[in-house]
């Protein structure tokens, strides 16, 4: 793999899939759990074009390749830095001709990628609501972690947007926003028609929901089993654990 500058701070880290590394900065970017979980969830058909919308250090894209040869993906990201990151990760990996990222608005993606142009749309966004409390004193983290610079309805409209009829949106988000995903889905063409809940522990509430949507399709959603985080010692759960090993377990 190629040699790839560092800026100060980061370092590379190894995702012990198919050999592929990502460069993160400890206290700027890094991904966590919940792309891992995502990209889990996530069924794309084999040759799939398709956009990871708030791309990050380019996490999701990444870990995909590692599936299939044959996927492609626009990466979009709205901040310079964490863009710059993403680029750098997927050139060290030598995916730059299967993954393009780009920095813009998400709210842009149609427009600019091509409406109704996508196989699959994936999405990790900002959890916090608009308006709410913000926890982190960087703006760069705040952009990442609450509804500052977009929000759901903006996520759903532009996914829908972007994708052919009968195409995929994934999708992970706190579960207590489950009610408004789906009303948002229905509204855009494109309902809920499978869904999966993690909690942290048997006996805990759901924590978060992964959610795939299909445009045009109709109504009715499997339910999938649940999907624990911890086991009942307080451990790592075996599927958690078969997961971050790459082995798919849905």
């Amino acid at each position: 793999m190629p040699d790839i500058a560092l800026r100060e701070g980061e370092r590379i880290d190894d995702l012990q899939v198919a050999g592929y590394r990502i460069i993160q900065h400890p206290g700027r970017f890094r991904f966590g759990t919940d792309a891992v979980l995502l990209q889990n969830f996530a069924r794309l058909p084999r040759r799939a074009y398709a956009v990871d919308l708030g791309t990050g250090t380019g996490i999701l894209p990444i870990l995909l390749c590692a599936r299939g040869k044959d996927l492609r993906f626009e990466a979009v990201e709205l901040q310079g830095p964490c863009a710059d990151m993403a680029r750098r990760s997927v050139a060290l990996n030598g995916l730059s001709d299967r993954v393009r990222v780009h920095e813009m608005d998400l709210k842009d993606a149609p427009e600019r990628l091509g409406r109704g142009a996508f196989d699959a749309v994936l999405c990790n966004p900002p959890y916090g609501r608009r308006g709410g409390v913000l926890h982190n004193p960087s703006q760069e983290l705040a952009l990442a972690r609450h509804e500052i610079a977009t929000d759901l309805q903006t996520v759903v409209r532009s996914a829908a947007l972007l994708l052919k009829n009968g195409g995929r949106f994934f999708l992970i988000h706190q579960a207590d926003r489950l009610p408004e995903i789906a009303r948002l889905l229905h509204e855009q063409g494109a309902p809920l028609k499978r869904l999966r809940l993690v909690y942290t522990a048997p006996g805990k509430r759901a924590l978060l929901a992964l959610c795939e949507a299909v445009k045009q399709a109709g109504e009715g959603c499997e339910v999938l089993p649940p999907l624990f985080l911890k086991d009942e010692t307080g451990g790592t759960s075996e599927e958690l654990a078969r997961i971050y090993a790459g082995e798919r377990t849905v």
